[in-house]
């Protein structure tokens, strides 16, 4: 497990979300270079964990039933070495590990640059 994939992960496919650009789960999966059934464990987990994810049939995509907010901030000794921003308010506990997103990721993560906090 790869947490930086994963959060990667977690943002492109909240983006694609927010911006009802999903497609169906096929074109999904090819977008985040994951398997059709982790399309589905996905999003079934992110409904479980309070998003309200919705799919519309007609237009062939997912979206946001209400607006959601998602931010995650990793700093170290008040160096941002990433900062995720998402469009409800998500509170991830970090005491678990984030399986739920399990995909290698490998397209999503460039290179993290350390940011200044402020």
């Amino acid at each position: 497990m790869n947490i930086f994939n994963d959060l990667f992960l977690l943002q492109r496919l909240d983006h694609l979300i927010r911006t009802r650009a999903t497609g169906n789960p096929v074109r999904l999966a090819g977008r985040l270079d994951v398997c059709e059934r982790t399309v589905y464990r996905l999003i079934n987990k992110l409904r479980d964990a309070g998003l309200p994810i919705a799919y519309d049939k007609e237009t062939e995509t997912y979206y946001y039933e209400q607006p959601v907010q998602i931010r995650i901030d990793i700093q170290v000794n008040g160096d941002c070495l990433l900062r995720i921003n998402g469009g409800i308010k998500l509170n991830l506990n970090f005491g678990e590990p984030l399986t739920i997103f399990g995909s290698d990721g490998s397209e999503l993560c460039n290179v993290l640059r350390p940011m200044r906090a402020g």
